[in-house]
Parts: structure tokens; C-alpha cells; sequence
């Protein structure tokens, strides 16, 4: 089974791997043991929904589990997938299945109609951490990987933590008044705390660096495996300008960052307009520059979105890059995925992916 966030691949072993695309197949993890199988479950359609900043889920319809006369679902079924069970989701083709999510049976319910189905929601470990209330928390650690690593121990049986480690010095306790889910996305990245992002993608929960994985999963060619392409650049042209203040040497701490559009264009304005943080933290000058840089690098980032669908490829995943070739210079480029939707149904199997700078 390929490593999501490390492996890399091209058309032919694709081709080679799934039979050239042909029999799409679900696979449903309960304890080890695959429940479709073990079942007889017909599932009706699959849509997984892999996010890099937002709960990741999959919603599965399944056909022929309710009696009619009975008026009632099949016990066996409905049982496997009472809440709160942990479920692993894997999609490929009949010849090769991929795990792509790991979650808990977060909603469970029914559509009744010309075909009944029962419909089970699996999310992963971010609703949890998201619902779980504000936590009055004081860590007593030396950087904030520390204190992430010590959140994310919590929720072990739902995934593996990979942090990569700050080097932070804290001198004081760290204080944690908000979910745990807002703590280390909004307190510590967004905040400009620590240059990480936070994800979840199969069984393992990353705060790691950016863009860490800087190799493309693989190259997605128009009339191949991608069916459609849509790339779009908006203009950026700011300056950020960071100022902090370091209360031992009793002085205050200043930096900047430009942050433009990677493609080419004309200034509108006479002046760049500066964006201005004020961040008492920012207490040395590396603490400086870097939120300067991260924030100027979030603002690029997000001037540069691409939008695709391509045939289904469980490869696909937030947090790596993918490589779009032979189209045109503006098109073809490495793009930073943060959302994708694998669909299995009655057309067959489909990837949608979304992407930023």
C-alpha cells in the first residue's frame, strides 16, 4: 500500500496498478475486517471529501440493507456502523485498494424513497477536536510542537501524530483557552506562532513544515487521465510589515515582507499598500521576519488557485503537490492541493481536486 504523503508515480504504473481504471471498488475497515465483503453490503455511491483545512469525511449510501417487510434495517448492518465506531475507508479498483481515510461513524441516518439506503458519515479526528469544547489548558513546555504533540496523544485511537519539532524556547507557560482544533490552527499557525500546517490525511495527523513534500505525487496531462482544468492567478502587490517588541532588551522589533503576484503584472497603485501586524510575541528579529514571510507567503498562496477533475486516483490527497503538463505556460505548473473529492457511483470512479499557489 503507497504512502499518501511520500510516494510518487506515473500513468503507466497507474494503468498498470488499477487495470487501466476499469472496475472501481470501496473497501470499509471495521476492526481489520473488510465489511463489504463480510457483509454483502451494496454500496450505492461513495463520495470521500479530503480537506486540508476542514474536517475530512466520506458519506456512504448503501442499497439492499433495508426490509421492507420488516420495516426495518438489517440489525447486522446497522450495528456495524453504530456511532462513534471506527471506521478506515479505502478506495481504488478491483485490483489494488488504497486507505485514504481513517474516522468514526460521526452521523448515522437514512434516505427512504424508491431506493431506502442507509447513510453513514465517517469524519476524521478534526470534528472531534473541533466539538470537544474550550479547553483552560497550561502547558509547561519548552516549544509548541510539544504541546501539540501532548493534544493530538489524545485522540491516539483515531490517528498518529507527526509533529515536527519547533525550537521555540518558551520561558513561560503556554496558555490554551479555545478547542484544541483552534488552538493549533488559529493560536499557533494562523497566529504566526510557529511557521507549520496542521492535516490529517489517512491514519496520521501532521504539524509539520509547509509544503514539506516538495515532489509532485505525479503529472496530470488534458485528455489523459485529467478530463478538466480551470487556473486562475489574481494580483497581489502588498507589503507586510511586522512589529514586535523585545521587553529584555527594552527595544522594538520591526520586519518586512513583499508579497506579489507570481505572474507578471503592472502596479495600480503609486504606493504599496502596507499591511500592518502588531504581534508583542514577535520579541526577536527570526520571530519577526518569520511572520512577516509566512504571512506574505499565505497571501501569494492564495492568488494562485487551479481546479480539476481527472479520473479516480486515490493517490490524490491534500498536502502534496500535483503537476499539470502540456497546456499552456500560465496552466502548467506544480499546484499545492487542499481539497479533494473521490467519487464512486453509478458513472463509475471520479477525482476533483482543488489547489492553491
Amino acid at each position: 500500500m503507497a504512502d499518501l504523503m511520500t510516494d510518487t508515480c506515473t500513468y503507466d504504473s497507474l494503468v498498470n496498478k488499477y487495470g487501466n481504471f476499469h472496475v472501481p471498488a470501496a473497501r470499509l475497515y471495521v476492526d481489520g475486517s473488510d465489511v463489504v465483503q463480510e457483509l454483502s453490503l451494496d454500496i450505492l455511491s461513495l463520495e470521500i471529501s479530503l480537506s486540508m483545512q476542514d474536517v475530512s469525511t466520506a458519506v456512504i449510501r448503501m442499497n439492499g440493507a433495508y426490509n421492507p417487510e420488516e420495516r426495518s434495517f438489517d440489525s447486522k448492518i446497522k450495528n456495524k456502523f453504530k456511532l462513534g465506531t471506527i471506521v478506515e475507508v479505502g478506495i481504488g479498483y478491483v485490483s489494488e485498494i488504497q486507505k485514504v481515510l481513517k474516522g468514526y461513524v460521526a452521523v448515522l441516518g437514512a434516505e427512504f424513497g424508491q431506493s431506502t439506503c442507509l447513510v453513514v458519515t465517517v469524519a476524521d479526528v478534526r470534528r472531534l477536536m473541533m466539538i470537544g469544547g474550550v479547553h483552560h489548558v497550561l502547558y509547561d513546555v519548552s516549544n509548541y510542537s510539544d504541546a501539540v504533540e501532548t493534544i493530538l496523544g489524545g485522540y491516539s485511537k483515531l490517528c498518529k501524530a507527526e509533529v515536527d519539532a519547533t525550537n521555540d524556547q518558551l520561558d513561560r507557560p503556554l496558555s490554551q483557552r479555545s478547542t484544541d482544533y483552534d488552538f493549533i490552527t488559529r493560536e499557533l499557525i494562523a497566529g504566526g506562532r510557529c511557521e507549520r500546517e496542521f492535516l490529517v490525511v489517512g491514519d496520521k495527523a501532521y504539524f509539520r513544515e509547509p509544503c514539506k513534500e516538495k515532489t509532485a505525487i505525479c503529472s496530470l496531462e488534458l485528455g489523459r487521465e485529467l478530463r478538466e482544468f480551470q487556473v486562475e492567478s489574481a494580483y497581489v502587490d502588498m507589503q507586510v510589515d511586522v512589529t514586535g517588541y523585545n521587553q529584555q532588551e527594552q527595544n522594538i522589533v520591526t520586519a518586512s515582507a513583499t508579497a506579489k503576484s507570481i505572474e507578471a503584472q503592472s502596479s495600480v497603485l503609486t504606493n504599496t499598500p502596507i499591511h500592518n501586524i502588531v504581534d508583542p510575541e514577535a520579541d526577536t528579529q527570526d520571530k519577526a521576519d518569520m511572520r512577516a514571510q509566512a504571512y506574505a507567503r499565505r497571501r501569494i498562496a492564495a492568488g494562485q488557485k487551479g481546479k480539476g477533475v481527472c479520473v479516480g486516483l486515490p493517490e490524490l490527497v491534500p498536502g502534496r503537490f500535483v503537476e499539470v503538463v502540456m497546456l499552456e505556460g500560465m496552466a502548467n505548473k506544480k499546484y499545492y492541493i487542499n481539497l479533494v473529492t473521490h467519487k464512486i457511483g453509478k458513472e463509475g470512479f471520479v477525482t476533483e481536486f482543488e489547489a492553491g499557489g
